[in-house]
């Protein structure tokens, strides 16, 4: 079953469960940090005790009540979204549309992020991206690349730290719409921008794979095991990046992004995989090989 990955950290007034999604799709892995400070009388401390717990079913009840009580708070909104998009997607298959109950909550999802993102007072990248998320679930790959594009834009204007998340959510976006020269051009931004996003180099050689590009999807996937980074300009020092044999080996198989990347990408990845050297499967060449 492939599910929503998400990463969950507390923050702000409501005590929003700020969502980024390492790639959309993996089981939810909740790592909330309570900030008391944030929250705002029993009722979230209560709603954020039962999901900081795990009980996710309780929470959104929790959250849905305080959305009745605080229409205009676009975090409670973001917060009802955020468990209606855990509990849908993993009652969910990815590829395949939801029926019943989990589509039900991720049309409910959907509209929770669409109030949040139209209350706020300035563009939320991770709400946006979240929103993207849902609407990826449901199939609906062309408003995911759209809510994915605002989320980057947002990111990239205030939060370059988590540009990288929708920026590869987009890429394989692209590739579920068809558009892999688009999906190519974007996953090669990404790891131009961002050369220490290791996923970035792995999505890079399943989207050069699946246009044909044996050899760039091997070099692609070689910079994952390239322990030092350079600069994209060429200007600055090196780097340390996150490549390196640990990398190199954990990216060896499709596990690691098996529930994280969307049917297509994930698809190609496997085959690329697949058709490389028995011997040759965890190791790469890490010559010196051209910057992105």
């Amino acid at each position: 079953m492939h599910r929503l990955a998400l990463l969950l950290a507390v923050a702000r007034p409501c005590g929003a469960l700020r969502v980024a999604s390492r790639r959309a799709f993996g089981a939810a892995a909740a790592a909330a940090a309570f900030d008391p400070a944030a929250a705002r009388g029993g009722e979230v401390d209560d709603a954020l005790r039962s999901f900081n717990g795990g009980d996710y079913e309780a929470s959104l009840r929790q959250w849905t009540a305080l959305t009745a009580r605080r229409p205009e708070d676009a975090l409670c909104w973001g917060n009802r979204g955020t468990l209606e998009l855990i509990l849908g997607s993993k009652a969910s298959t990815l590829g395949a549309a939801p029926t019943g109950a989990a589509r039900d909550l991720l049309e409910s999802s959907v509209a929770s992020f669409s109030r949040s993102v139209a209350l706020a007072a300035s563009d939320d990248a991770l709400a946006w991206n979240n929103l993207g998320n849902a609407q990826a679930v449901l199939l609906r790959w062309d408003a995911a690349a759209r809510s994915y594009d605002r989320s980057l834009a947002a990111a990239l204007a205030n939060e370059r730290a988590l540009a990288s998340i929708p920026a590869s959510n987009r890429a394989q976006a692209a590739l579920e719409l068809g558009d892999a020269g688009d999906a190519e051009r974007r996953a090669a931004n990404l790891v131009r921008r961002d050369p220490n996003f290791v996923d970035g180099r792995a999505l890079l050689a399943a989207i050069r794979f699946e246009r044909g590009d044996r050899a760039g999807a091997e070099e692609a996937y070689a910079a994952l095991c390239v322990p030092t980074v350079t600069s994209p300009n060429g200007l600055s020092p090196p780097k340390r990046g996150l490549g390196g044999s640990d990398w190199c080996e954990l990216y060896s198989t499709v596990d690691v992004v098996v529930g994280r990347w969307t049917p297509r990408t994930l698809d190609a990845y496997a085959r690329f995989l697949a058709s490389r050297d028995a011997k040759a499967r965890v190791a790469a060449d890490t010559r010196p090989f051209q910057r992105f």
